[in-house]
């Protein structure tokens, strides 16, 4: 990775935020049910904590764009770290709630992080170093679900949570690190309301819509799935969710090459695969291979980032992120509160099967009505449609 010192602490600050979080990340269904929680109440959490993202975001993109990106991403590790130990200390379903609603309300570092990165990337092109930064998150994933499920089956599913808080605290003293990075001068702003004028930017919201909600309606309940349909326990689950991040790493380098509109196609067929495997499979050797699969899912933020860079100028990338990843949001708190609903109402295997259907038709809708450019290492404002 050819990434300047700022892109290299920020790498490093995900690496290890990823260390801590994967701890706990993998067995979060198992935990929550252990505190009393059942599958419709768990995808609603789930749910509402995608709201809390969403609500955060475009507030975030204002600021990032009026006073530089740093300001967010520096309040949210922080945020983040309380948080965390909020969720460490929690001993019942109810506060555990709040605390994890809280934590992911700091989903608004995820458009900071984009504009810092697509303004302070170099020559890389946004997708080339977008991917690059975003991978190391993926990268940080590698072992430690295994470990955090080795800890769960011994001491207990609290202790991931103890062990994510020193991982939390690190990753934030690299993040204090990084350079500030002034916004654009008042006069070179525009409007937030230019956004909605903007009709390439608009349609492509519609899109990507249902791309996540296609994405996210088998994902959320995969390792309780695991469990109660497959009988596989904590510690298999954790060893198969850093398999899970192994092809997180690796997809993403490769889908990163690509042009991103092609990449987002190439993903959701992964994710597609993903979802046969594991529903129509029981051995262990193949669930690994599903989760390596479904690794390609950690791209799609930065493939869609891409894209956005390309949409409009830059001094509407924060606002634009954020925009986007609202919209992500809303579809993310739609689809695991359909999926509960599906779990229990009418199977477990029930959303999986739903992705069968929805999968291939969002990957024909990208196919069909993506924006195509000309030009895939340029971050301006293209209006000229052409295929990739």
């Amino acid at each position: 990775m050819n990434l300047n010192r700022n892109l290299k602490l920020i790498a490093a600050s995900l690496f290890l935020w990823a260390s801590g979080e994967g701890l706990f990340l993998f067995v979060l269904p198992n935990y929550m049910q252990s505190l009393g929680a059942d599958a419709v109440q768990i995808g609603l959490l789930f749910s509402i904590s995608a709201v809390a993202r969403a609500v955060s975001m475009i507030p975030a993109g204002l600021v990032t764009d009026h006073f530089g990106p740093r300001v967010a991403l520096v309040g949210g590790w922080v945020v983040g770290v309380i948080t965390g130990v909020m969720m460490a200390l929690s001993t019942n379903f109810f506060w555990f709630s709040v605390a994890f609603v809280l934590y992911n309300s700091t989903g608004w570092v995820i458009p900071a992080l984009s504009t810092y990165i697509a303004r302070g990337r170099g020559n890389l092109t946004p997708e080339r170093a977008l991917s690059s930064v975003f991978s190391m998150y993926s990268g940080g994933l590698i072992l430690a679900p295994f470990v955090g499920g080795m800890i769960g089956e011994q001491w207990g599913l609290r202790m991931p949570f103890v062990g994510a808080m020193i991982m939390f605290c690190v990753s934030t003293g690299f993040m204090l690190l990084i350079e500030y990075q002034p916004p654009h001068p008042a006069e070179d702003r525009l409007s937030p309301m230019t956004l909605v004028t903007n009709r390439h930017f608009t349609n492509f919201l519609f899109l990507i819509f249902g791309v996540i909600i296609a994405l996210n309606i088998g994902f959320d309940l995969a390792p309780k799935f695991l469990a109660d349909v497959k009988m596989i326990n904590v510690a298999q689950i954790g060893w198969i969710g850093s398999i899970n991040a192994i092809g997180g790493f690796l997809l993403n380098q490769l889908l990163g090459r690509r042009p991103p509109r092609r990449g987002l196609m190439l993903l959701m067929g992964l994710i597609l695969i993903y979802s046969l495997i594991l529903v129509n499979t029981s051995w262990i050797g193949w669930f690994a291979l599903a989760y390596f699969l479904r690794g390609g899912y950690f791209s799609f933020r930065s493939l869609i980032g891409a894209l956005v860079t390309r949409l409009v100028p830059p001094a509407q990338f924060g606002t634009s992120m954020a925009v986007a990843e609202t919209v992500m949001n809303g579809a993310a708190a739609t689809a695991p509160a359909l999926a509960g609903l599906m779990y229990e109402k009418i199977a477990p295997a029930s959303p999986f099967q739903l992705m069968w259907l929805l999968v291939p038709i969002a990957i024909f809708c990208v196919w069909q009505f993506a924006p195509k450019y000309e030009g895939e290492g340029r971050a301006s404002v293209i209006l000229k449609v052409s295929e990739d």
